[in-house]
């Protein structure tokens, strides 16, 4: 290598002078062991001569990172430097620098935070390992300006921030013992540096998902009644803020993320035009129309509270003339939901209303009609 060490000062000078380009390197000590002490994995030493002579200055002028990067924490008085582990082999360069600069004093202290990992465990968590698997990477949406690639983000997919903030301290570290959700006070509390792992932590989806389920069942009825209230303004439907409300608390404990308030609690405000077949092959028997149209009497001469209808319904009638119970009921909610999921049957139909719950029963009576087994 020709520098001023092989060509000597004078030749070098001359070459500077004649306007040919040339690097700044840093040039380490021959054979000493450098030690690094890091609050994660103690102290950490290097041989000087496995190390090469870094350039500092480029041969345009501008500093290279290292150099800049020192200068910028030494200036910011910085006093803890923490990266992720593939920074270590720069680390005895680093502190180098601030010896040679007489900064030893106060040098920061440095942590090098272990890798997050792909699931599969095998190698650096990407970008794109999030496009190809169906998870953010990056805490916002981005699009890349010069590709116009587009990657997801935790807020775009409705991520809560705290959901968010507690998975990601939870990989690498933990504070001893089997709690999982924390709130910032007590991440605060409890989060020493010195306690995060040495070794890279898989990324587990299923484990993101839990904590945002977690989290979300945490917010109060009006909180998730303002994000269904949202999905009801998208679609021009109108209801009153106590109903909605209402449905929030009622469907909660089903939703992990605002996106599914939509298709989870729909039927609540808009009736079925069309019925599961797969359900309707399995539930609507022969018969069938029958039960529900004694489903429209009971409705019309029974008072309407839950408790009437169950007597009348559930015990005088399907249990009084031995009727499959989960046939007929199931029957009820196909009709009144278009399809066999959602909550108590009883709720929902106190919920609806009498005069709508009897008209949904009509049209899947209209519409489904009689079958034969």
């Amino acid at each position: 290598m020709e520098n001023s060490l092989s060509l000597g000062m004078e030749e070098a000078q001359r070459r500077i002078d004649a306007g040919e380009p040339y690097v700044v390197r840093f040039k380490f000590p021959d054979n000493i062991d450098i030690t690094v002490h890091d609050m994660i994995r103690g102290d950490v030493t290097m041989n000087s001569r496995l190390l090469d002579d870094k350039v500092l200055f480029k041969s345009d002028g501008m500093p290279t990172y290292h150099l800049a990067n020192i200068v910028d924490d030494h200036t910011m008085e910085i006093t803890h430097v923490i990266r992720g582990e593939e920074w270590l082999p720069s680390a005895p360069l680093h502190v180098m620098l601030y010896k040679a600069f007489g900064w030893e004093d106060t040098m920061p202290r440095f942590a090098h935070l272990p890798l997050l990992l792909k699931p599969e465990g095998n190698g650096k968590l990407s970008k794109r390992d999030g496009d190809r698997l169906g998870f953010p990477v990056f805490p916002l949406e981005w699009h890349d300006p010069k590709s116009g690639e587009v990657s997801s983000g935790y807020r775009e997919q409705g991520y809560l921030p705290h959901a968010v903030v507690n998975m990601l301290a939870l990989m690498g570290w933990n504070p001893g013992t089997e709690q999982e959700i924390m709130s910032m006070d007590e991440l605060i509390k409890l989060f020493n540096v010195e306690h995060i792992s040495k070794n890279g932590a898989k990324f587990n989806l299923d484990k993101a998902k839990w904590f945002q389920h977690e989290y979300f069942q945490m917010l109060s009825d009006e909180q998730v009644a303002e994000y269904l209230q949202k999905e009801l303004d998208a679609r021009n439907i109108s209801a009153q803020h106590d109903y909605v409300v209402k449905v929030a608390s009622l469907m909660k404990e089903r939703i992990t993320f605002p996106k599914e308030l939509w298709n989870t609690c729909c039927y609540f405000f808009v009736a079925p035009t069309e019925y599961d077949p797969a359900a309707i092959k399995k539930r609507w028997k022969a018969g069938m129309t029958t039960h529900m149209a004694k489903v429209i009497e009971i409705l019309n001469t029974v008072p309407f509270e839950y408790d009437a209808i169950h007597q009348a319904l559930l015990e005088d009638y399907i249990k009084g003339n031995e009727l499959n119970m989960g046939s007929v009921m199931n029957s009820l909610r196909l009709a009144v939901v278009g399809k066999t999921v959602g909550p108590d049957m009883l709720t929902l139909v106190m919920m609806l209303g009498k005069e709508e719950t009897i008209r949904r029963v009509q049209r899947a009576i209209d519409t489904i009609g009689e079958v034969e087994n």
